[in-house]
């Protein structure tokens, strides 16, 4: 009876040995299977945040292009504004200057000192007419920023000054271009240099009307 308690107790502890070493065993490939997925994990998150960079990166570029190719495309070429002249019918337009800038001057889209550029007035009529040309100023222009047209010598400091000059006859089916260019000078003396710099800094854009009559 004796021996048979005995090796009932060695049974127990051998299974008790059995099953330390066995849970040791299962700890032991858990701890293993954990550290993999935090490696495996890791690196997929490495691999995301690299995958999010490079996006992020193409975006930026592909919105720098955008940019780019809208500036080139606006300033690549004259500005064309076309009236089809109508008898007894006057017609608009309204224009903005900083939309006429030649693009090698351009300063961050706004008209500023040492920035030119110029617009073209196509005129077309069914018929033979008589056409008028005048301009309305919709705010303050620079004080230095002047117009000039190539029929002649002279600057204008405002466009209204064209208005008795811009008028003539147009025949049927005829297509008529006048262009107007526009600079605004700087650095040409000391009070001037004073205006431009007041100007430059309340004055961003110039807006103006463009009628087109027919008589």
């Amino acid at each position: 009876m004796r021996k048979k308690k005995t090796w009932l107790i060695i049974l127990i502890v051998f299974i008790c040995i059995l099953l330390s070493i066995l849970n040791s065993i299962k700890y032991s490939f858990l701890q293993e299977d954990l550290l993999f997925f935090q490696f495996f994990n890791s690196i997929n998150r490495n691999k995301n945040q690299a995958d999010d960079i490079t996006n992020l990166q193409e975006e930026i570029l592909n919105q720098d292009n955008i940019r780019v190719e809208k500036n080139i495309q606006k300033n690549a070429t004259t500005k064309s504004i076309i009236f089809e002249v109508e008898y007894k019918n006057t017609k608009l337009q309204d224009v903005n200057l900083a939309q006429t800038i030649d693009n090698k001057t351009l300063v961050n889209e706004k008209i500023a000192p040492g920035t030119k550029g110029d617009f073209e007035i196509i005129i077309k009529a069914k018929e033979n007419i008589n056409y008028e040309i005048t301009f309305e100023s919709k705010n303050s222009k620079p004080s230095n920023l002047q117009f000039y047209i190539l029929e002649n010598n002279r600057r204008y400091n405002t466009l209204e000054e064209l208005n008795d000059i811009l008028k003539g006859n147009i025949l049927e089916n005829e297509e008529k271009k006048i262009l107007i260019y526009w600079e605004w000078d700087y650095e040409t003396n000391k009070q001037n240099n004073m205006q431009d710099t007041i100007d430059a800094k309340k004055i961003r854009e110039y807006n103006f009307l463009i009628y087109v009559k027919g008589y």
